[in-house]
């Protein structure tokens, strides 16, 4: 006899997300706090992370950066730019990368941005109006990001100075906590 297919529970898990996410009055204002009743539609997420300074969810989306509570409700804690890339790389310090807000006259193609204080403010570390990470993920102090526009795996230690690892087609990245690499 098989064991019980995990889905079901990794479904209703991000069906709870993805309500609590929905939270937001939609007007492009950052710090907008909502119950899990409101709702205001999210287009997409790209990506998911638990801050270990405050232990709350974390949400990438097209219309910005939500944490939400415990409780269910929501704050968008950045502006409305879209986050196509995201990953938690410490206490309050996210990496991320995507689209502007639209108006902001920023890159279209915003490379690597960090923040370090858990999403209200970003700042450009390298690739601004070159590449499109649609997928990054922190580890073993190294950071990895698919470049989306040019289908390009490159690695990182410090933000600014890339290696490229492969070439690929590649929806999303994930690294073993076990392995080590070297740039």
């Amino acid at each position: 006899m098989r064991p019980p297919s995990p889905f079901p529970a990794v479904a209703a898990l991000l069906a709870a997300v993805l309500t609590a996410c929905t939270g937001g009055s939609g007007d492009g204002t950052t710090g907008s706090e909502t119950s899990p009743s409101e709702e205001t539609a999210l287009s997409h997420i790209h990506g998911l992370g638990v801050d270990p300074a405050d232990g709350r969810l974390y949400v990438a989306t097209h219309e910005g950066v939500i944490a939400v509570a415990d409780d269910g409700s929501s704050q968008r804690v950045s502006d409305t730019a879209d986050y196509m890339g995201f990953t938690i790389a410490g206490p309050k310090t996210f990496l991320g990368s995507g689209h502007p807000a639209e108006g902001s006259g920023d890159h279209a193609n915003r490379g690597l941005i960090k923040s370090t204080d858990a999403g209200e403010t970003w700042k450009t570390l390298s690739l601004g109006g070159e590449v499109d990470f649609h997928a990054l993920d922190y580890a073993h102090n190294t950071i990895y990001g698919y470049n989306s526009t040019g289908g390009l795996l490159r690695v990182s230690k410090d933000g600014k100075t890339w290696d490229k690892r492969a070439e690929l087609a590649a929806l999303d990245i994930a690294v073993s906590p076990n392995a080590r690499t070297s740039c």
